[in-house]
């Protein structure tokens, strides 16, 4: 009976994954973009193999460039041009992979409706405009950082670590969720001999090795390792599109060095500073959990609220104060935060986040306006966006606090 259940509702979301690939605009965002170097990436596979991309100075980890090899064997030069706009396919099957995964996180807290509230999420603008419109892959490294925590949080820590170690290889990005799910994971096996840590851990070093090996073998595993750090800094300005706190601060962050500064310091290490230093405290109590040290006055559950309302503050803090932001860069926050308001029955805080997300990609990228020129409409200045953005980050902080709260009270009585 659960096994048939089950079809039914992989069958609902294998149909939405069909639906949404019929309404998948062919659309190109117009200038210089990543697509680009994805058509070039792919041709240059095509013929000299995806164990030699480096050479060619390509920056993304790995793990992307397994799928422009999947994608190039399925095209010719001529073609690869033309059909790069279904590389949307790759990034929105995912996409639907983790709201499928929403749904078990729902199933597994017996929400009601669980397989049809996850698509509150889906039909969301700010979830979708980031494939849809704009073309970009983000949602790939989000759903498996997703998953990450979520196998983290089922305490199957094998599953963990290999979904983490696909988030990192696909963008580097990925390694904001590295501390959350080491985090989550060690509270669970704290208690294991080092033989059985180590036996956890090895099917996701035995991954990373399979993913280096064609670099292994070519002698090109150096470049390859370069790729995962050679794109931090190289546009180094204080913001690349991002309505961040930089369009608070500054006049306009877009033309300015991050080298540049003030008291001696760059804006990127002030951006530095504060990212590491905000995520490090809204992690700590977690950590002394994990080292069961000051427990007697703050035990706080490795829940699935808990967790995902501390992803999302570790999501925005990255994006909202580091420089060289992209606009895009805010994209796994939707997956998390939706989770977590149908978690809470708390819609609020999510049409928030989503309505900022949504503006500060359509505000950096204009492509439902179809022009290039700016818009003079208040709703999609970067200050406006930037301060619901800073809102956000407000009402999330205070849902922490409260949490810690908590935390507190319980280990009181």
């Amino acid at each position: 009976m659960q096994f048939s259940k089950e079809i039914k509702n992989i069958t609902l979301y294998l149909l939405i994954f069909g639906i949404g690939c019929l309404f998948i605009p062919n659309v190109y965002v117009w200038g210089n973009s990543d697509r680009d170097c994805w058509i070039t990436w792919s041709n240059y596979i095509g013929h000299h193999g995806i164990q030699n991309i480096y050479k060619l100075g390509a920056d993304y980890p790995p793990l992307w460039h397994y799928f422009l090899w999947l994608f190039s064997n399925f095209n010719t030069s001529e073609s690869i041009f033309l059909n790069v706009v279904y590389l949307k396919y790759f990034v929105f099957f995912f996409e639907v992979l983790g709201i499928f995964t929403a749904y078990k996180i729902l199933l597994f807290h017996k929400v009601k409706y669980a397989n049809t509230l996850p698509l509150l999420i889906l039909i969301n603008i700010a979830f979708w405009y980031n494939n849809f419109l704009f073309g970009q892959i983000d949602g790939i490294h989000s759903v498996f950082a997703f998953i990450s925590i979520t196998y983290a949080l089922l305490n199957k820590p094998i599953y963990s670590f290999i979904f983490l170690v696909l988030c990192i290889n696909f963008k580097f990005q990925g390694i904001i969720f590295l501390p959350i799910i080491l985090l989550v994971n060690y509270n669970n096996v704290r208690g294991y001999s080092f033989l059985k840590i180590l036996s956890l851990v090895i099917p996701s070093l035995l991954l990373q090795v399979l993913i280096f090996m064609p670099f292994i073998l070519s002698g090109n595993v150096k470049l390859a390792i370069n790729s995962f750090t050679e794109s931090l800094g190289r546009f180094p300005v204080v913001n690349m599109g991002a309505y961040n706190i930089w369009w608070l601060l500054l006049e306009n962050p877009q033309a300015i060095n991050d080298n540049n500064g003030i008291f001696g310091f760059s804006y990127n290490t002030y951006g530095m500073l504060v990212f590491f230093g905000l995520s490090g405290l809204v992690l700590l109590p977690f950590a002394f959990k994990s080292l069961n040290i000051f427990t007697k006055n703050l035990n706080i559950e490795f829940s699935f609220i808990n967790i995902f309302q501390t992803t999302v503050l570790i999501i925005l803090i990255f994006f909202y104060f580091n420089t060289q932001m992209a606009s895009r860069y805010s994209h796994p926050v939707i997956l998390f935060a939706g989770t977590l308001a149908i978690l809470r029955k708390d819609y609020i805080r999510f049409f928030l986040v989503s309505l900022a997300v949504f503006l500060n990609m359509e505000g950096a990228s204009k492509i439902l306006k179809g022009n290039i020129a700016d818009f003079e409409i208040f709703l999609f200045q970067p200050w406006f966006v930037s301060l619901i953005f800073l809102i956000v980050i407000g009402l999330y902080f205070w849902d922490y606090l409260k949490i810690i709260n908590q935390s507190y009270t319980r280990s009181r009585t």
